[in-house]
């Protein structure tokens, strides 16, 4: 039996569920498909619990169901998800694939929301102005964004304010003000909450800063400080990062926009529904709708002139390859993820971190992107150090434990006595350029139980991407000893994940249909209907979480869709 509706939507998570109020609200019929769950709160009031969530993923999609392989050239055979598999692996997704079902990866984010920087959207052109176009690594791919900071602000703060940030501004229409991050790129307002309270790690952390010239700032978040939108305001549960949030303080299109796609009666969302292809015109030109499998693995089709895919930015690419979508060679190309370069540290007073949020702490930007000092290291761009202060529990807390340390016996046992509240965390995200070498494309070998091939990643950190942790563990290690810091230790510069649910690049942006999947609204070159959305849009990456990105991209497509079918009403076009 064939359905038909005015748009599908795959895939409910960040992007998903904002398309999916948006397009409703306007008067279209939606289908949502989601291969996970339609979670209901419910089923997170219960979610204190290490093993389930960090250790056994339970919101995770699984490598045996969702098989996901590595290789770190083309000459070398592909393995499944060697760093999160096996009896001494984690499906905590930090290192792995996100969440499913509603809310996707918004279910387990750390809420960190920034926005990029104008000059992230310019980054070529930005360090060929400084430094010339010869220092630019070999085979990098690096472009411009076909749109501007400029174009996204009134977006960026759509998104603030309707999915609910908390934060300080420091930079409103040109104005700078005390509390706020002083090197953010102009904002028109300030955000709908104050910042969430701070953990007791972060007051060291500010107070080196600040000792040392640095201006430390409190980090925007996806976290109510305070009742918002008929929302709670966050506990300080301690479970944050990689769990769901049991009093909806977190903000997740789970509780935000599916409800309110869901309230507009325009809107169907059918879970545990697999999409096996897109299906297109005879000539190709034109998406007509997609097949997929419920949970009783019945075949469906539905047909519709707008698809949209709004799933990981992996699956994106997979779904495009299966389907056949790669007219010019350019699905799956610019692969870019984060590098963290984790540095910890045993301070002398305590830090309690197993209370509060993840990232209810400051940053520094004072060596951010254009902004990178000079170096002998050759690093081009650069990033934000950001304190973590709570959000640990104590199986993390033993994945995190100084490897000098034998994780056995009574050295063992005394140390994380002696240290687990003295614990303090920093983190940067370290550009990874994209490049011919870091690609997707499918596995000839490994298949899924509907016999669809596995999507495979090509990757290896370069020497850029090794060298930039290297500088930024110097800036660290600095604050660090500033702090009084006992022990101190961190991550290699080459770490052993290639993933990190900041995965993208990979359905590039752009005018050029010869250099990229679609345009600068998500539509994909030569089959008119299709949208690919999400991260792998972005065209370059610096070190800001790409979430926030992602959400206004997706509120800037919405538009755009509305617009060009004339149903945008006109109470959607402003916040």
């Amino acid at each position: 039996m064939t359905e038909r509706f005015d748009a599908v939507i795959v895939g409910l998570g960040s992007s998903g569920g904002i398309m999916a109020e948006q397009l409703s609200a306007a008067g279209m019929r939606v289908l949502g498909l989601e291969k996970g769950r339609d979670h209901t709160q419910a089923d997170f009031e219960i979610k204190h619990d290490e093993l389930r969530y960090y250790q056994r993923g339970a919101i995770v999609a699984g490598v045996s169901v969702d098989p996901v392989t590595w290789r770190p050239d083309p000459g070398s055979t592909a393995r499944v998800l060697p760093w999160s598999a096996g009896v001494l692996g984690t499906d905590e997704p930090l290192y792995g694939l996100p969440s499913i079902g509603t809310g996707g990866g918004t279910l387990h984010w750390g809420a960190a929301a920034y926005r990029f920087r104008e000059a992230d959207f310019r980054m070529r052109s930005a360090i060929l102005e400084r430094f010339g176009e010869q220092a630019l690594p070999d085979g990098t791919t690096l472009q411009d964004w076909p749109l501007s900071y400029q174009d996204l602000e009134p977006y960026y703060d759509r998104a603030e304010w309707e999915q609910g940030v908390s934060g300080a501004a420091g930079n409103v229409g040109g104005e700078l003000r005390d509390g706020g991050n002083p090197f953010e790129s102009p904002r028109s307002r300030d955000y709908p909450m104050p910042p969430v309270t701070p953990g007791p790690g972060d007051g060291p952390f500010v107070a080196a800063t600040r000792r040392l010239g640095l201006h430390p700032f409190r980090q925007p978040l996806g976290i109510n400080s305070r009742e918002y939108r008929g929302r709670p305001a966050c506990v300080n549960c301690g479970f944050c990062h990689g769990y769901p949030c049991h009093v909806r303080a977190k903000s997740t299109t789970q509780v935000t926009s599916v409800p309110a796609a869901k309230a507009t009666g325009n809107f169907e969302l059918r879970d545990m529904s697999r999409v096996l292809r897109v299906l297109r015109s005879a000539d190709g030109r034109r998406a007509t709708g997609v097949e997929y499998v419920d949970a009783h693995d019945v075949l469906h089709t539905v047909e519709a002139d707008l698809v949209v895919l709004a799933a990981y930015s992996l699956e994106n690419v997979r779904l495009l390859l299966v389907s056949g979508i790669n007219e010019h060679g350019q699905v799956g190309k610019n692969f870019m993820t984060h590098n963290f370069g984790w540095f910890a540290s045993v301070l002398p007073d305590a830090t309690n971190p197993f209370m509060g949020t993840f990232n209810a702490s400051s940053a520094i930007d004072d060596y951010t992107s254009e902004i990178v000092p000079d170096n002998d290291l050759g690093v081009l761009w650069g990033a934000p150090i950001i304190s973590v202060t709570g959000d640990l529990q104590p199986i993390e807390a033993y994945h995190l434990m100084n490897p000098r340390v034998r994780k056995w016996g009574l050295e063992f046992k005394h140390w994380l006595r002696d240290n687990y509240t003295h614990l303090h965390r920093m983190y940067s995200q370290s550009t990874n350029f994209p490049s011919s070498r870091h690609y997707l494309d499918l596995d000839p070998a490994v298949k899924d139980r509907w016999g669809q091939p596995a999507i495979r990643i090509t990757h290896e950190w370069e020497d850029h991407d090794a060298n930039a942790v290297t500088l930024f563990g110097r800036y660290k290690a600095r604050i660090a000893q500033e702090m009084g810091a006992r022990e101190t230790w961190m991550d290699p510069a080459r770490p052993p994940y290639h993933l990190s649910t900041h995965d993208v690049g990979v359905h590039r942006m752009g005018e050029d249909p010869t250099s990229s999947v679609t345009d600068r609204f998500g539509s994909v070159h030569g089959c008119a209907g299709l949208y690919a959305l999400g991260g792998g849009g972005f065209v370059s990456y610096g070190g800001y979480n790409p979430n926030l990105t992602i959400q206004a991209l997706t509120y800037w497509s919405a538009d755009h869709i509305l617009d060009t079918a004339g149903t945008r009403p006109k109470d959607l076009a402003a916040v």
